[in-house]
């Protein structure tokens, strides 16, 4: 398990269109956040609006702000320092239908406690087998939980 020193940016945008949101988050992931997302919130007034926030190294934080003040409507940030606790990860494969699905382990102390079958592989799989892609992915986890 692996401990990290971040800083969380936070911001709030009430005048934003919402369709721009997966972009700013695309950037942000681009640029070395290695989490962001959206959260919706309600202002002063009643007014509907979004939490934009990035988790980033230190040497990350500038460039961070910068997509978030280009991109967004945004006129102030929240800067926050944080501590990041997680598993150890790696990475194993199942079958479905003769198809490779990737699946993500997560390990504490060296037992598997968290399995994730990528979407993307079971969408492909869906797409290529015509099978509905809830019957893919119901096979795809009940593969990973035999892992170890």
């Amino acid at each position: 398990m692996g401990i990290e020193r971040l800083v969380q940016l936070d911001t709030n945008v009430d005048d934003l269109d919402p369709r721009v949101l997966p972009h700013v988050i695309d950037r942000l992931l681009d640029i070395g956040a290695v989490d962001a997302w959206i959260t919706p919130i309600v202002m002063k007034k009643g007014r509907a609006a979004f939490t934009v926030s990035a988790l980033a190294a230190q040497e990350y934080a500038d460039a961070v702000r910068d997509v978030l003040f280009l991109e967004t409507s945004t006129i102030g940030i929240r800067t926050t320092e944080v501590e990041r606790h997680s598993l150890d990860r790696r990475t194993s494969v199942v079958h479905v239908d003769g198809h490779a699905i990737a699946v993500k382990l997560a390990e504490r102390d060296g037992t598997v406690v968290n399995r994730s079958v990528e979407w993307d592989d079971v969408a492909g799989v869906a797409a290529a087998t015509g099978r509905p892609a809830k019957d893919v992915l119901a096979a795809a986890a009940a593969l990973a939980r035999e892992l170890s």
